[in-house]
């Protein structure tokens, strides 16, 4: 499971980092890839659905707060297109 997580953390979600820095995903595309990460963290084989032992919401709090850590993509997002607007 922690071999899972840390994938999550550091290759899921940082190949999107560009396009998030310049563009709003479109929900389509957020609700795929959240799709695929909840997919891989609780084991999506073939022997079918496993259980999520945990809501996403929950998942995606920060350690400090008894969550996993995992990046939540939306406001990830919004955060780094704030960031343009802070520049300017």
């Amino acid at each position: 499971m922690a071999g899972r997580i840390s994938l999550i953390k550091f290759v899921l979600s940082s190949i999107l980092l560009f396009y998030m820095y310049l563009f709003k995903m479109p929900s389509k595309v957020v609700n795929k890839i959240v799709r695929i990460q909840r997919n891989f963290l609780w084991g999506l084989g073939s022997e079918g659905r496993k259980i999520a032992w945990a809501s996403w919401k929950k998942v995606c709090e920060s350690q400090e707060a008894g969550g996993l850590g995992i990046l939540d993509l939306r406001a990830f997002n919004m955060a780094l297109l704030g960031k343009w607007i802070w520049r300017l």
